[in-house]
C-alpha cells in the first residue's frame, strides 16, 4: 500500500522521477534522522535508568532512522537495470543516447584520435541496437551504419595520405 503510495506520488506513468517532489521528501527524511541522531545522543540525560534508555534509542531509530533507510533501499531496487539483465529504455531515451553517439561521432571526425573515438562509437552504437526491439530498433541500426560509415572514410582519408 505505502509503496503504491511512493509510486504514484514520485514517480509518472512512463517512471520518470517528480524531482520536484522527491527533493521535499528527502529532505524531511534527512531532518528526521538528524533529529534522531541528536536524540540519540541525548539519550544519557533522558533518564539513568538503561531499560528507559534503551526503549528511548529504539524508538527513535525505529521512528526516524529506518523510515530513510528502507525508503532508500527501495529507490536502490527500484532501478531496473541490472547487471546481466537487457535494459529497459524508453523510446525517449534510447533518442537522446543515439542523437548523442551521432554528435560525437560527427565531432570525432575532426580529431587526431578519430579512428578510436568512431571504433569505440560505433560498439556503443551496436550495443543499443542490440539492446532495443521496435520502431527505435530501425533509428538505432541507422546511426550504427552511419558511425561505421564515417569510421571507413576516416580510414580512407588516413590511409590516402
Amino acid at each position: 500500500m505505502i509503496e503504491v503510495m511512493l509510486r504514484r506520488f514520485l514517480f509518472d506513468d512512463e517512471g520518470h522521477v517528480h524531482v520536484l517532489r522527491l527533493i521535499p521528501l528527502l529532505g524531511v527524511m534527512i531532518m528526521l534522522a538528524t533529529f534522531g541522531t541528536l536524540g540519540i545522543v541525548a539519550t544519557p540525560g533522558i533518564s539513568h535508568n538503561a531499560a528507559i534508555q534503551l526503549a528511548w534509542v529504539l524508538t527513535i531509530v525505529v521512528v526516524l532512522k529506518v523510515p530513510l533507510i528502507v525508503f532508500l533501499w527501495w529507490l536502490i531496487w527500484r532501478n531496473k537495470e541490472w547487471p546481466g539483465r537487457r535494459v529497459h529504455w524508453s523510446g525517449k531515451e534510447t533518442r537522446e543516447i543515439l542523437d548523442y553517439l551521432e554528435a560525437r561521432a560527427v565531432e570525432a571526425e575532426g580529431l587526431p584520435d578519430a579512428p578510436a573515438r568512431l571504433a569505440y562509437l560505433s560498439r556503443e552504437a551496436w550495443n543499443v541496437a542490440d539492446q532495443v526491439e521496435g520502431a527505435v530498433k530501425v533509428d538505432a541500426l541507422t546511426v550504427a551504419l552511419r558511425v561505421d560509415e564515417r569510421a571507413v572514410r576516416v580510414r580512407e582519408r588516413r590511409g590516402a595520405r
